[in-house]
């Protein structure tokens, strides 16, 4: 499975958030399904007065059983009332390529990931958002994991 290692500074997303019942599996699957991207892409714009060219779809704050999720784009300007802004701190990530956000590819990507890749690598998993990213470029998806280096 193609993956990367990326480390970010911290960014500023702006979108709509939900909260919303944890996935079965506690695994993240895109909660937010109101529209089209295309639709949601032409929204934002109209909004922000600004281009947006990747929509991310980001789940944070999970509990027992809920989680945050938001669909929206990186900025760095103001917030317009419409919507609600989130900080995502300061993070090394691996990316993941995936071909489709398929409730069987997500849990195929989920399952590697845990039973594979992180024992292979020498990483965790660590409490920040998970997120996919939308590649309107040649129409594929990035999910984007939070990661330390394992203390065992």
């Amino acid at each position: 499975m193609n993956f990367r290692i990326v480390s970010r500074e911290s960014f500023k997303i702006v979108g709509i958030k939900e909260t919303s019942p944890m996935h079965k599996n506690g695994v993240f699957v895109p909660g937010i399904d109101q529209t089209t991207y295309k639709d949601m892409q032409t929204y934002f714009e109209q909004v922000s007065m600004e281009k947006v060219d990747e929509i991310l779809f980001i789940a944070l704050d999970h509990t027992d059983d809920l989680v945050d999720y938001y669909i929206g784009f990186e900025t760095t300007a103001e917030c317009p009332n419409s919507l609600v802004d989130l900080i995502i701190a300061k993070q090394k990530w691996v990316v993941f390529k995936l071909s489709s956000i398929s409730t069987r590819s997500l849990y195929n990507t989920w399952y590697y990931l845990f039973s594979e890749w992180f024992p292979a690598n020498g990483y965790e998993l660590v409490a920040n958002a998970q997120f996919f990213r939308v590649l309107q470029v040649d129409a594929s998806y990035e999910l984007w994991v939070p990661v330390a280096r394992s203390k065992l």
